[in-house]
């Protein structure tokens, strides 16, 4: 019997091979003293590509699991994986699995354990054979857990509402499964990302769990199904059922990756490792901090020409913003939503100078120029659409359904390259040093054009790889562009995405109130370099609250900081405060952006949020309140995080004309007494804020 082992100071993941050539997975979770010790009769143990054909035989809980499920080229649909090969190269390892019976169809799955903690799965399936196979269902990883229970947290939502964290404890017998079938923007129905909780429900510093993502932007799945027998077998990965994928003879199809972080220190340390794993390796540049931005949409909608953008550029850069964002409505005839989607040139009436002399008229004022892009859309009242309507995704015969007044172009033609046209607007204004590239609408009438009849199904999966294969190479033809991803606000927050874009337009709703809720999610997976928060005017444009301009800016801190808003339309003693908070947020941004992240306090548990970031030897504890009762005015917020063995003095930044939150500011206090007092904050209005930095002396 061949023995594996994957390990780092924290995690072990150990594997066999059985005597009957089955690869399996028998240990997940903490490092042994003795590693073998995982093979000693095993809480579970499964077959790391259960297929359809496994969950037939007498396994060890009998309960009809699998991660891949195939219809082979004769037509019959048992798919039974023997190893062939196993190759270990440090803590990577790669093997490759096929069927006696159909030995040219092979699986190759490459795990390995990264020095963050992180456990990546890549899967690869050839047909070699002369035939077709269709795949039915086909996981990025699928993993066996065994514990006394098991809640699982998951993170949905909608427009306007992303990612709202929701946890519910799985009972024996049952499944659940969530996941998307829109084709594109599908994280806006929820992240393809989870937590199970082993046991007692994690706590953020404290309990065993495990944090997962699937890196993909399009159709997918996330099962967990708690067996009767005590298991819990969870599985992550696109969602074929929905649109079944032929790979033709010759062909291969690689399947997304999928990332499993285990903790035994709880939520908090899962979602640091994360961070690590995707600032080093997954997220562009993502180990430096990010420019304070000015985006023209809330401000301007689509009334944007020359003397409007030179006028908010000019008081942009007055109020300390380094890069200018115009949004929509600089192309073609875009008045409104209803055309020019497609036509990426700049509109003669609004600039008749063009984009160039935008950027030009930027550097003079001394900050940065961007733009937004649509380019995978299209709308029907475009040149591009009249000129070749072949171009969208569309059934034969059937009038195709507009949202958002636009369709969306089909990805799957070689014909169709949104990234070329990115690129021949950046070619045409070398000055454009950031890209908000969006995706407003789903899939609908899903029929391409170019594809045979035999191979429609194909669209899903296709659509989305060669949105990546486009993304990547702009990037290398453009590599000072900085790119956002935005989708109708959050509905590609997916860690596939994330290798490709600098940053995540969050949500569109903007309300400092809403957006506690949707950023203490999105820190789950994303570190704060990576998110998105834009302080708006008040009332808010979408919920018509009204927040103090303190509150709106500490609750952006949380991110990368930006404003949205006209900044002609601002007071004077606004415009005050404004310069005097951006440059706070520059100078506190290396602590947020790049520290290690603790969250303190959730909102989803009453009415007090509280984040705390540190780097080197500083703190900075992000606090908040929504609303309390007159006489509940008083808290304690805990602490972790910080060095018990330092003492920090404290100081509360920016307070607003209420006065300081933290008794405490001005004084210097142990480590060891905050992390076992917390740190005390007084509350009197509804929608308050503190922003207090800890430094050791």
């Amino acid at each position: 019997m061949d023995r594996y082992h994957l390990r780092t100071a924290d995690v072990q993941v150990s594997l066999r091979r059985t005597e009957a050539g089955k690869l399996v997975i028998s240990y997940f979770g903490a490092p042994l003293a003795v590693a073998d010790d995982a093979f000693a009769a095993p809480a579970c143990e499964w077959p790391l590509a259960a297929t359809d054909f496994d969950s037939r035989a007498l396994w060890g809980n009998y309960s009809g699991e699998f991660a891949y499920h195939l219809r082979l080229p004769d037509g019959t649909l048992g798919w039974d994986l023997r190893t062939v090969d196993v190759r270990q190269e440090g803590n990577t390892l790669t093997a490759r699995l096929a069927d006696p019976r159909h030995p040219d169809i092979v699986l190759t799955l490459m795990l390995r354990l990264w020095e963050d903690g992180a456990l990546t799965q890549d899967a690869t399936l050839h047909n070699g054979s002369q035939g077709r196979v269709e795949i039915l269902r086909a996981l990025s990883a699928a993993l066996p857990v065994r514990a006394d229970a098991y809640h699982i947290t998951t993170f949905r939502g909608g427009w306007a509402g992303e990612n709202y964290l929701r946890e519910q404890e799985l009972l024996p017998g049952n499944t659940l499964s969530v996941g998307s079938t829109t084709g594109i923007k599908c994280a806006q129905e929820g992240t393809p990302g989870f937590i199970v909780s082993l046991g007692a429900p994690a706590q953020e510093e404290r309990g065993c769990c495990i944090l997962g993502a699937l890196a993909w932007s399009g159709n997918y799945t996330l099962t967990f199904k708690h067996s009767t027998y005590g298991q819990l077998y969870l599985g992550l990965g696109h969602d074929f059922s929905h649109a079944p994928h032929v790979l033709a003879a010759g062909a291969e199809i690689a399947l997304p990756t999928a990332v499993l972080v285990f903790s035994a220190h709880g939520k908090g340390d899962a979602s640091r490792r994360l961070h690590r794993h995707l600032r080093k390796h997954v997220i562009p540049r993502g180990n430096e901090t990010r420019r304070i931005l000015l985006n023209s949409w809330e401000g301007v909608h689509f009334d944007v020409d020359e003397a409007t953008l030179h006028a908010m550029m000019q008081k942009s850069a007055q109020l300390g913003v380094e890069l200018f964002v115009l949004d929509d409505g600089w192309f073609g005839k875009r008045k409104d939503d209803t055309t020019s989607l497609g036509d990426w040139t700049p509109d003669a009436e609004k600039l008749p100078h063009g984009l160039p002399a935008l950027a030009e008229h930027a550097r003079q004022c001394g900050i940065d120029f961007g733009i937004w892009m649509e380019p995978e859309m299209v709308s029907p009242r475009s040149s591009l659409y009249e000129q070749n309507p072949a171009l969208a995704i569309r059934l034969p015969g059937v009038q195709p359904r507009e949202e958002r007044h636009q369709l969306v172009l089909d990805l799957a033609n070689p014909a169709v390259q949104p990234a070329d046209m990115v690129s021949a607007v950046l070619q045409s204004a070398p000055g454009i040093s950031y890209v908000k590239w969006d995706c407003n609408r789903k899939m609908s009438d899903t029929g391409s054009t170019h594809l045979s009849a035999d191979m429609q199904g194909n669209l899903f999966f296709d659509y989305i790889r060669n949105y990546y294969d486009g993304m990547r190479r702009l990037r290398e033809r453009h590599p000072g562009v900085t790119f956002q991803c935005c989708s109708a606000g959050g509905g590609r927050l997916d860690l596939g995405a994330a290798a490709f874009h600098e940053e995540f337009w969050l949500s569109d709703n903007t309300d400092a109130h809403d957006r506690l809720f949707m950023q203490w999610s999105a820190i789950h997976f994303l570190p704060a370099n990576a998110i998105g928060c834009h302080v708006t005017a008040s009332p808010n444009l979408y919920t018509g609250r009204e927040t103090s301009l303190k509150f709106r800016f500490d609750v952006a801190l949380m991110g990368r900081l930006g404003l949205e808003l006209d900044p002609r339309a601002v007071s004077e003693d606004d415009a005050a405060e404004i310069r005097e908070r951006i440059a706070l947020a520059k100078e506190l941004r290396p602590i947020v952006q790049l520290g290690e992240l603790y969250r303190l306090v959730s909102p989803y548990e009453g009415p007090d949020c509280a984040v705390l970031y540190r780097h080197k030897n500083e703190a900075l504890l992000l606090c908040y309140t929504t609303e309390r009762a007159f006489t509940d005015q008083h808290t304690r917020i805990p602490l972790a995080g910080l060095n018990p063995a330092a003492r920090y003095t404290i100081e509360e930044l920016m307070p607003d004309a209420t006065g300081t939150r933290c008794p405490l500011n001005g004084q210097t206090i142990g480590g060891d007494h905050l992390l076992h007092t917390g740190i005390p904050i007084h509350w009197n209005r509804p929608h308050q804020s503190g922003v207090i930095r800890l430094r050791e002396c």
